[in-house]
């Protein structure tokens, strides 16, 4: 992500990198009094329109990991629209069960993030109060976009076609979803589009 400070503080993380902070520095993390996650950070928007998919399922899984951990953290996820499809709805349930705070924004009107002195400052308009809220997190974790590597290489090796958005594109959605525009080669997983590892294994298997 090139926004929301991060590079710039070491309390700004991406998933992954929080995953990682959570499995190496637990007992810190711990004693933490909150934790935001900001949603759709580069995806979504008009030079990248498409959603990665898997990240509001991995966002509910880190809060109810957080919440386990310390029940007393303020957990809040500020997002556009919570996407977590299918069973993993019963994630969404149990978070807020467990009184993680969901706030909905709109693209216009996204969190806007700054420091003050060594506090993190991060406000956004909440959609009931329609007014702004101001939080103060110890973490802040965005969740970016998931983009195609630089595949032209292999595009102009192989004849193959991609997309707008730069992933790897099959002969036909319906008929033909894991064969590529050249015979004999077929695709699964995320060269092909975002998506989570039970829809790439399916692939996969059909590939």
């Amino acid at each position: 992500p090139a926004e929301d400070l991060y590079g710039q503080d070491a309390r700004v993380m991406t998933h992954q990198e929080f995953e990682k902070e959570l499995d190496d520095h637990e007992a810190a993390v711990k004693k933490a009094g909150s934790a935001v996650f900001i949603q759709c950070v580069g995806s979504r928007e008009p030079g990248r329109p498409y959603c990665s998919r898997v990240c509001c399922t991995h966002t509910v899984e880190s809060a109810l990991r957080l919440k386990k951990l310390n029940p007393d953290m303020d957990v809040y996820v500020l997002y556009r629209d919570m996407r977590t499809y299918g069973q993993r709805e019963i994630l969404f349930q149990k978070a807020r069960e467990l009184g993680v705070m969901f706030i909905k924004y709109e693209l216009d009107g996204k969190p806007r993030v700054t420091k003050e002195g060594d506090a993190l400052n991060v406000v956004v308009k909440d959609h009931v109060l329609l007014q702004d809220v101001l939080l103060k997190p110890d973490y802040l974790v965005l969740a970016s976009a998931i983009v195609p590597h630089e595949n032209k290489e292999l595009v102009e090796l192989y004849k193959c076609a991609v997309n707008a958005d730069g992933f790897l594109s099959e002969a036909h959605a319906k008929l033909r979803p894991v064969d590529m525009s050249v015979d004999g080669l077929f695709l699964a997983g995320l060269c092909h589009y975002p998506k989570p590892l039970d829809e790439a294994v399916a692939q996969a298997q059909a590939a």
